[in-house]
Parts: structure tokens; C-alpha cells; sequence
């Protein structure tokens, strides 16, 4: 007897919510009467799940239906963020096979530490690009992919930028030494 005082609000919400979905779909009669149905909803669960269920099943076909033409369909973000942009970071502004000529096009790993100068100025690095030629770099300079913030007088040290969304930091610094470690270590 407990466990059916119980469970008779739960049915009786539930019929409820049954009759208002059906309410809610079916069409207003042209007397402006609501059609009649909500005395056998609430008599009969049976009765209510299939013209609810046939309602379902026709608003998700009109949501499934494909667009005819391309005018009538239209993306709105709603402030959700574009899926069709990349989560890694930021696209690269240049095309893969169009790169800035001398240093600026240069990644970081493709460049080799050949010397440092000392000048009035400060100290200025002579490096080798992927061309095989020499190039200079100061202090501020851009790379394709980071900028140098350091010239010693045996390296010279990049902060590269990592697109990597597991790492918390957008930043690595990397060292270029003038004289590799395995040359060192003979």
C-alpha cells in the first residue's frame, strides 16, 4: 500500500507532461476549441504514447530532412565558438608553400648558430637558414615560428611558440649553443 502512494504522483506527473506535449501538437479546430483528447490521456498511458510518439517522430523527420537549397540553410553560432576552427591555435597567416624571404621565414630548428659578433650596438648572431646561407639576428628579431630575446656569447635563445593544447604555457624558450654538446663531449 506505501509503495503505491508513491508511485501514484510520479504516474500522475508524468501523465501531465504526457498531456501537455499533446496538447501542445495538436492543431486548434477551426470552432477555436483545442481538440478533446486530454480526457484519454489522462485515463489511459496507452493511449497517449502513440499520437506523442508520432508527433516525436514527425518533428525529428522535419529536423532531419536535408535543405533543398543552399539559401535556405544558415549557421548561427549563438556565441558558441566556430567548429571548424582549429583547437590547437591559431592558424599560421602564411600558406605552407609561401614563406617571407631571409630570417622571418625561417623556422627555428631549421636555423644553425655559425658565430656571434660583438658590436656597438650589441651583440649580433650569424646563422645558416635552411638555403645554406648566412644570415644576422638581433635581439627582437621575428622568426616564422617565435622571436629571439637573448644573444649570449656562445647562444642564442628563442622563445618558440607551441601548439600544443595539452601544455598550460603558448611559450618554449630554445637554446642554440655555438658549440653543439656532442662536440663538447670528445
Amino acid at each position: 500500500m506505501m509503495k503505491i502512494s508513491r508511485l501514484a504522483p510520479s504516474l500522475l506527473l508524468v501523465i501531465i507532461a504526457i498531456a501537455t506535449v499533446v496538447l501542445a501538437q495538436t492543431p486548434a479546430r477551426p470552432g477555436g476549441a483545442p481538440a478533446t483528447t486530454t480526457a484519454a490521456a489522462a485515463t489511459s498511458t496507452t493511449a497517449t504514447t502513440a499520437p506523442a510518439s508520432g508527433g516525436v517522430q514527425q518533428t525529428l523527420q522535419e529536423i532531419l530532412e536535408e535543405p533543398t537549397t543552399a539559401d535556405m540553410y544558415r549557421y548561427d553560432p549563438q556565441g558558441r565558438r566556430d567548429p571548424f576552427q582549429s583547437l590547437i591555435g591559431p592558424t599560421p597567416r602564411v600558406q605552407p608553400g609561401q614563406r617571407p624571404p631571409g630570417t622571418p621565414g625561417f623556422l627555428i630548428d631549421e636555423m644553425k648558430l655559425q658565430g656571434v659578433v660583438k658590436t656597438r650596438g650589441g651583440l649580433v648572431a650569424m646563422v645558416n637558414g635552411p638555403d645554406n646561407k648566412g644570415y644576422l639576428i638581433r635581439v627582437g628579431d621575428k622568426v616564422l615560428d617565435g622571436e629571439v630575446i637573448r644573444i649570449t656569447p656562445s647562444s642564442v635563445v628563442f622563445r618558440q611558440e607551441v601548439n600544443d593544447p595539452t601544455r598550460i604555457e603558448r611559450y618554449r624558450e630554445v637554446v642554440k649553443d655555438l658549440a653543439p654538446e656532442s662536440a663538447t663531449k670528445k
